[in-house]
């Protein structure tokens, strides 16, 4: 089965895997700014927003970039530049001298996520998309499990190492997709007249409501950190807890991303909204360990089944010739949901608790749900209208 894929397929694959057991930055970036560089509390959440603010306009606006120039241009773009832009952050003075490398390494490598998913689109079709797209999200977890240790290790020793072994691992990638990532993936397609960065689209726009909905509810993870600071758990109980997460991830990841492939129904998606905002509700009746671990255990498992699914769905939204256009404008909502979720948390978590915060939090979800129950059938009906 793994053999069906085309060569171009494993290139990204294997740079995925590379990159991100080498992503030792952003883990560890606030704990770097507040005791290596003595920023404010303040200073490092503004640092720290600004990769959301970068995310969200490199993915919204990027699009059309990819579309015209194409996904292998864009990724070598995202890699090297923000390779360039991180190992020249520790060089960086003062507070804004940071603030504009992490803006601008968070809007370069964000073009990176839309180039990607639409190069996956345009290797693979059918149900073996969803597998593809199931293949590069366990490879990310698999780093994502690996990175914030190792690179805790190596912040022992220097934090300027972090930086610099982060870009290297970039620089490697970029350096496959340039010696064997073909330039042109769809040489059949003509030259046409651009459509517009925003296109008329209601069903797009849907999409992109059900997606920040979700993205709402899976960003506000974050708040966990603080709810288990309020309960009196300590910091190892915590990233004990989380890690649960990146484990059901690495286990189950593969079957439960073929499951969903057989049928490459949006149903599952469906269920996914549904079962992430069923975790985060469990949270709200938590008072102890065990049970908050029940409630990373459901919305892990909702993390999982819509995951691959969605990445399908929106890369059969639109036509191939806007194809990184509707993929980066959904992207988008991500970035407008990392920044959101922490705020819309905070002030229900200050204002009401936490219960009434993760109730609410939870319905957005179970809201995300409805939407994308709603859009099955106009969603089926374009996709057997475009998919290619």
């Amino acid at each position: 089965m793994y053999t069906d894929y085309p060569p171009a397929f494993w290139v990204l694959w294997i740079g995925t895997l590379i990159n991100r057991l080498g992503d030792f930055v952003v883990p560890l970036l606030g704990f770097y700014l507040l005791n290596q560089r003595g920023l404010s509390v303040g200073q490092v959440s503004v640092i720290l927003g600004a990769l959301g603010v970068g995310r969200f306009f490199a993915e919204g606006l990027g699009g059309g970039i990819i579309d015209r120039y194409g996904p292998a241009s864009a990724m070598r773009l995202s890699l090297a530049g923000g390779a360039v832009l991180l190992a020249l952050v520790p060089q960086a003075q003062g507070f804004w001298f940071l603030l504009l490398g992490i803006l601008g390494y968070s809007l370069l490598t964000a073009l990176y996520k839309p180039a990607s998913s639409t190069a996956v689109a345009e290797l693979t079709t059918g149900d073996q998309r969803t597998r593809a797209y199931n293949l590069l999200y366990w490879a990310i977890n698999v780093g994502a499990s690996v990175a914030p240790v190792l690179g805790g290790w190596l912040a022992g020793r220097s934090f300027r190492l972090v930086f610099y072994l982060d870009a290297a691992t970039m620089f490697i990638y970029t350096l496959l997709l340039t010696r064997w990532f073909p330039r042109a993936i769809r040489t059949s397609t003509p030259h046409v007249a651009r459509r517009s960065l925003l296109p008329r689209d209601p069903l797009l726009g849907a999409f992109c409501v059900a997606s920040l909905l979700y993205g709402l509810t899976y960003q506000s993870y974050k708040m966990l950190a603080l709810v288990f600071a309020q309960q009196g758990y300590s910091a190892a109980q915590y990233g004990q807890t989380l890690a649960v997460n990146g484990l059901l991830v690495v286990i189950l990841g593969l079957p439960l991303g073929h499951l969903t492939s057989r049928t490459n129904s949006s149903r599952w998606q469906v269920a996914g909204a549904a079962l992430l905002g069923a975790g985060f509700l469990i949270h709200s009746f938590a008072h102890t360990l065990w049970v908050h671990l029940l409630a990373v255990v459901v919305w892990s498992l909702g993390e999982i089944v819509a995951y691959s699914i969605s990445k399908t769905m929106i890369s059969e939204l639109g036509p191939a010739t806007n194809r990184a256009t509707y993929i980066g404008l959904v992207g988008s909502m991500s970035g407008l949901a990392a920044l959101g979720a922490p705020l819309l948390g905070g002030w229900f978590l200050t204002q009401f608790g936490a219960a009434v915060m993760w109730w609410v939090v939870a319905a957005l979800s179970f809201a995300a749900a409805l939407v994308f129950l709603r859009l099955e059938q106009p969603l089926a009906e374009r996709r057997a209208h475009l998919r290619v």
